[in-house]
Formats: C-alpha cells, sequence, structure tokens
C-alpha cells in the first residue's frame, strides 16, 4: 500500500524515478479513472506535439521482465523490474530501440506469431536509468498518440497511483462537482427511487437550492457525478479521493492509491451502472453494493443513512485530488419516521450460488457475480435473426451489471454444427460474438455482461480488401479485414496466417482499424513473390487471398 505521508502532491521521493518523456508531463488521463468495465491502471501522457515519435525512456534502472504484442489493448508494450519493488509499464508504443526489437522479432518469426507475450530473465536485456527504450505511439486500443505508463508492486502486479511516487504534473486545479444523485434504498438495500439535484457552487463550496432534500422512505444513499482537471488541460479526468460525513462521522471513504486487476471489473458496482447505460454519466456511488464491493472502500452503514428516527441530517460530501484541491458539497437530508420500505421478492440472489432454468437454457452464477438482488426472472423465446430462428434468453437487462464472467448453457440443437455461437446485440445493433464450447452435448457459454442473448450459426467466412500489395515497396503492405460478428468476452480475434514463396512473414494487426500492416522487406527475397494470406473466425469459417507480385526488375 501507499504510505498516507505522501497521501497529497507528488513530492520528491525516495526512489530515484525519472520522467519516462523528455518534455513536461500533461495527462489525458489518470490513476484509476473510470473506464468501460475497468478502472484505468496507469497515467496516459500527451504526446509534446501530438504526434508519434516522442521518446520513452527507463524511469529507474533494471531489466526488461516482459514484452508483450497484441492487435488491441496496450499494442506494443514492455515491462521494466526495477531493485527497487516495482515494475513500471510502457504501452502503446511505435518503435523498440533496435536491441528490444531485434529480439522481438527473432521470437515472433520462432514461433511464427505477431502476437506475443514474453518472459525474460534478468541476464537479457538491462537498461539504465533514464535510457531510451522506445517511442511514444498509438498502437492497441489507444485513439490518439500518448504513453500509458504504469508502476506496479513487482511481487504482486498491483497498480499504484504514479503521482504518489512523483510521476506525474502540478496541479491547483480543484474538483468539480456536477450533479447529485438521492439513492431512496429499500428494505433489502436495493435501491426503489432515483432523484437528481443541482448545485450554486460558491468557491470551492457547493450547495443545493433546497436547504433540505426530503426522501419518501426511511434509508438513503447518495452518488455524485464529479471530475478533475489539471492545470493546461481540458481533459476530464478520475476523482482522487471522495469522502461522505454524516452528522461529522464518516459513513463512506475512497482514495484512489492502488487496487487490484482481479477487481477492475467490480467498476461497475462502483459507479451507478443505470445512469452510465442509459445517460452516459459517470456518477460515483457513495455507498456500497449489496454484493462484490470494493476491498478498498471504507464504509459505515454500507454508507446507507438511516432515516427512520425522523431527525434531520447533515450530509458533507468531499472531493480531493492528489494535490490537495477539494470540492465540498453540504446539505441535509430528512426521511420519513418508522416507515417500513416494501420491496418485491427477488428472483434470485447475489450472494449465493444461482442455478436459473428458463426453457432451454440454464444460467449459473457463482456468488458475487451479481451487484446486487435481480428482480427479474429468466425468460426464453425465439427471434429471426438473419434469416434464422434463434433460440432466445433474456438475462436482467442492459442496465444491470455484473462483475465476473458466468456461465450460459444449452443443449445442441439438432439443426446446429460446430459453427454454432452465442451472440447479443451492442448499441449500434450490431452482432457481437461470445463464443463457446461443447461440453457433454450441450452449448456452454461465458458472457459478462446481463441482457438478451441468442444462439447462432455462423456460416460467413471473414472479408479482405486489399490497400496495398505493390512489387515496389515503398510503402508498407496493407489488407483490411473483417468479420460479420465482432469478437466480445473471451472470443479471440480472427486468426490469420500469411506467408510470401511458403514462408511466415510477420504482419502487424491493428484491431481498431481492422489492418494488418507489413513493411519488413528485407526480411524477403529477391523476385517473384507469391502472397498467401488465411484469415479464420473462432467458428471455422476461413479464406483465403493469393497474390502473384511480380519483381519490378522483371518488369
Amino acid at each position: 500500500m501507499i504510505s498516507a505521508q505522501v497521501a497529497f502532491g507528488n513530492s520528491a521521493d525516495t526512489l530515484g524515478f525519472v520522467s519516462p518523456v523528455d518534455h513536461q508531463i500533461r495527462l489525458t488521463g489518470n490513476f484509476m479513472e473510470l473506464r468501460t468495465n475497468h478502472f484505468h491502471s496507469g497515467i496516459d501522457i500527451k504526446s509534446s506535439k501530438g504526434v508519434v515519435g516522442d521518446n520513452i525512456k527507463s524511469v529507474q534502472d533494471g531489466y526488461v521482465s516482459r514484452i508483450k504484442l497484441q492487435s488491441g489493448s496496450y499494442g506494443q508494450s514492455i515491462y521494466i523490474d526495477h531493485p527497487n519493488g516495482y515494475t513500471s509499464v510502457y504501452a502503446h508504443l511505435n518503435e523498440y530501440i533496435p536491441e528490444i526489437d531485434d529480439y522481438i522479432k527473432s521470437i515472433q518469426y520462432e514461433l511464427e506469431s505477431f502476437a506475443v507475450d514474453i518472459y525474460l530473465p534478468d541476464s537479457i536485456i538491462m537498461i539504465k536509468k533514464g535510457q531510451l527504450i522506445g517511442q511514444m505511439g498509438n498502437t492497441g486500443r489507444s485513439f490518439g498518440p500518448h504513453l500509458h505508463f504504469e508502476l506496479r508492486h513487482t511481487d504482486t502486479e498491483i497498480p499504484v497511483n504514479p503521482e504518489l511516487l512523483g510521476l506525474g504534473p502540478k496541479d491547483s486545479v480543484d474538483p468539480t462537482f456536477e450533479s447529485l444523485s438521492i439513492y431512496t434504498i429499500g428494505s433489502d438495500n436495493s435501491v426503489e427511487n432515483t432523484e437528481t439535484k443541482y448545485f450554486k457552487r460558491i468557491n470551492e463550496h457547493y450547495y443545493l437550492f433546497s436547504d433540505i432534500v426530503k426522501v419518501n422512505g426511511n434509508k438513503v444513499a447518495f452518488g455524485i457525478q464529479a471530475f478533475d482537471q489539471m492545470n493546461g488541460s481540458s481533459n476530464k479526468n478520475g476523482i482522487y479521493s471522495l469522502n461522505v460525513n454524516v452528522d461529522n462521522e464518516n459513513y463512506y471513504r475512497w482514495t484512489a492509491s492502488d487496487f487490484s486487476f482481479e477487481e477492475s471489473k467490480k467498476i461497475n458496482g462502483f459507479i451507478d451502472y443505470n445512469k452510465k447505460v442509459t445517460l452516459g454519466q459517470k456518477v460515483y456511488k457513495l455507498y456500497e453494493p449489496y454484493c462484490s464491493a470494493m476491498s478498498n472502500i471504507k464504509t459505515r452503514n454500507q454508507g446507507i443513512v438511516d432515516l427512520s428516527d425522523g431527525k434531520v441530517k447533515r450530509i458533507a460530501i468531499k472531493a480531493i485530488d492528489i494535490f490537495g484541491n477539494e470540492a465540498n458539497l453540504y446539505f441535509k437530508v430528512s426521511g420519513l419516521a418508522n416507515n417500513s420500505n416494501n420491496n418485491s421478492s427477488p428472483a434470485f440472489l447475489c450472494d449465493t450460488t444461482s442455478i436459473e432454468k428458463a426453457g432451454m437454457f440454464t444460467v449459473t452464477f457463482q456468488p458475487n457475480t451479481l451487484f446486487e438482488k435481480l428482480s427479474q426472472p429468466l425468460a426464453a423465446s425465439t427471434r429471426e435473426i438473419k434469416g434464422q430462428k434463434c433460440h432466445e434468453i433474456a438475462i436482467g437487462s442492459g442496465t444491470n451489471a455484473v462483475s465476473k464472467y458466468y456461465k450460459v448453457e444449452t443443449p445442441i440443437p439438432n439443426s446446429y454444427n460446430e459453427n454454432w455461437t452465442f451472440v447479443a446485440f451492442d448499441k449500434k445493433s450490431r452482432l457481437v460474438n461470445f463464443g463457446c464450447d461443447t461440453l457433454n452435448s450441450k452449448m456452454v457459454s461465458y458472457v459478462d455482461q446481463l441482457g438478451n442473448f441468442y444462439t447462432f450459426k455462423d456460416l460467413e467466412a471473414p472479408t479482405y480488401q486489399v490497400i496495398n500489395l505493390e512489387a515496389s515497396q515503398k510503402s508498407p503492405w496493407k489488407v483490411v479485414i473483417k468479420d460479420n460478428l465482432i469478437p466480445d468476452g473471451r472470443t479471440p480475434d480472427l486468426f490469420y496466417r500469411a506467408t510470401v514463396n511458403g514462408n511466415w512473414i510477420c504482419m502487424k494487426y491493428d484491431l481498431k482499424n481492422d489492418i494488418l500492416i507489413f513493411d519488413d522487406f528485407v526480411r524477403l527475397p529477391k523476385g517473384n513473390l507469391v502472397f498467401e494470406l488465411i484469415i479464420a473466425d473462432s467458428q471455422g469459417n476461413s479464406t483465403k487471398l493469393r497474390r502473384v507480385i511480380l519483381s519490378p526488375e522483371i518488369n
């Protein structure tokens, strides 16, 4: 854990870290910022000129312990272990220094795979503090040139806030409150009603337009829509610390100092998931969910305020950034004395194993898969999708969240074969593929969201579009590859294999742009070339591209 002595400000630390960039650090994202289905595990450092190519340096002496290249996520990344007990991570890189790049290519060609995850002993690539290791890029799931930088405890891989260890910008800007959510809580701690309140602001203090909030119940909890900004940046970043006091007694406390990757998906119980899905708002819930709460949240009575005594309660909500700049909200709340909040019985609980059935489907939730008790029972039906009669299972709704994967299984229909899979529609009405396995004559899939799902027979092969396969080799070869289903959950990306004259070549896969790229022309033989590319999806559908590329010398 991070010492409380460095709770505010990136003061000079004793660990000897230096900046990973040559220019002033400006952030587009901070530690534990709210992202889709996960907390941000590092800081995002802006490019100096808005383009790739900034030098990236090691923040301390050490050795390269891991190199990972993938089509999405971190893209091209590198991990360096340091003798002080920390590991630094540098992601979305555009290039590596030659020593590292040559080592990576030797592994890629040995394994015949662009995507590699290499763990190195401490004697292969030694690195000095401040030594160049590569260039800032935009690879993987990155949508602008930047460096995603992390510090982790080497022994546990728990990421810690780099700004607490001296790596970050200075900041004198207070956090900003946008709205307050008032949750009327029922007898089983489920939300019966939600109201949204707005503020008037005087300096760093916020006040509601009405002096007292009146709740139609005897239990209440709160949520805050808030963001933080930094000097010289317009980006709306995450909050560092949140506190709630009720009549001067602390009811909720959370700080973005560190967290376990195992808990990252618990973000969907940490926020108001319903408002995120329906309104696109990032609302921090200032109370614990009924199940699967974050371990670094400290609460009294789960952050829920009891109003059954009929007394008016004084509420103080404080947001603090890492330099101690703060925003404060003060108001009062009252409820109905001795009111018994009635809730309908839940369809199933969240703190025990639940095995639920509907039609031909069986759904298994392990304990703490859900954040709250689920009120809707499962429902089975059929629906026509692309001319197919598909079996459908409705599991909760898209406004409910889960903290981990759960199992869905069904007997394999007679009309299905190895091409069957499990799909859902995304917000853009595209089919996403959760994949599946065959076990004991059953379809088995694991999904990490609630909503409506369908069995689907996928007979459509991936497609390709040649952008460039010029013989001149003056610009990279590029081929766009796409599939009718979008991989999600545990479904792998499209498989591909490219060869020239029968020998494997390393084509980079840029997943966000659906494109394969090859520019390592020095590895190609002279003369005419036969380029072949096989593309396959997870259901076994495949397509093949073959192109004879005549030597420019012969032409």
